[in-house]
């Protein structure tokens, strides 16, 4: 004869999630907007990789850029690599202000950007291994950020001075 089974005792547990006033739900806007300003920050880190190894694809940029700032940043990549330049080091994000600002000309959603960029930790040296890094080492960008295939790329750059 087999023996019976044993019953298993079974445990139900309930728990209820508590609203918490700490830790409101970000709004899409919110979350849109925490977006663009890291669109930045992945900006400034693919330049920084694609300076510091110069046998690294140009075309990473297409990732992380688009329009007016992908031609400048591909343009000055390219400099660097015929100049034989070669960086290390990362450059500081520190966003200073961002907001949505509506759509472009082309319908695509757009945000701005102010971030100063501390280069003060990168450098860029020739084949010497003479560095051609001058200050200032804190320069303020202003970027536009669209929307794009469902992501964020920065589409201009411009510098507006030192921060």
């Amino acid at each position: 004869a087999t023996p019976a089974a044993t019953p298993t005792p079974t445990a139900s547990v309930s728990v209820t999630p508590t609203p918490s006033a700490t830790t409101p739900t970000p709004t899409t806007a919110e979350v849109d907007l925490e977006n663009a300003k890291q669109a930045v920050v992945k900006l400034w880190a693919v330049v920084d990789r694609l300076t510091n190894d110069p046998k690294s694809s140009v075309q990473d940029l297409d990732a992380v850029a688009s329009g007016e700032a992908l031609d400048f940043f591909r343009k000055n990549l390219t400099g660097y690599r015929l100049e034989q330049l070669t960086g290390s080091g990362t450059s500081i994000v520190e966003v200073e202000s961002a907001k949505a600002t509506g759509e472009n000309g082309q319908g695509l959603a757009t945000w701005t950007v102010t971030a100063c960029i501390d280069a003060s930790k990168t450098k860029l040296v020739d084949t010497k291994g003479t560095s051609v890094t001058a200050p200032p080492y804190r320069i303020l960008h202003r970027s536009i950020v669209v929307e794009r295939a469902r992501a964020l790329l920065v589409d201009q750059d411009e510098v507006l001075g030192t921060c």
